[in-house]
């Protein structure tokens, strides 16, 4: 299996029971997996730098997008 899979998303129950959860706590199930990709995209580096700025970007956009 490739390093970067989540295998919760990676199979049909998962990622039902994930858009299950999103819906009921009031996000989006694409704003959830962009910020598991963001945290993919840096596993496996000593340094994880742009993280966070990452994680308030798409944060942010939430925010606005509930305004």
């Amino acid at each position: 299996m490739p390093r970067n899979v989540v295998v919760l998303l990676d199979n049909p129950d998962g990622r039902t029971m994930i858009k299950e959860a999103c819906k009921s706590n009031g996000m989006l199930f694409a704003e959830f997996e962009e910020l598991v990709q963001v945290e993919v995209e840096q596993t496996g580096k000593q340094r994880r730098a742009g993280l966070w700025d990452s994680f308030d970007d798409i944060l942010d956009r939430i925010q606005m997008d509930e305004h």
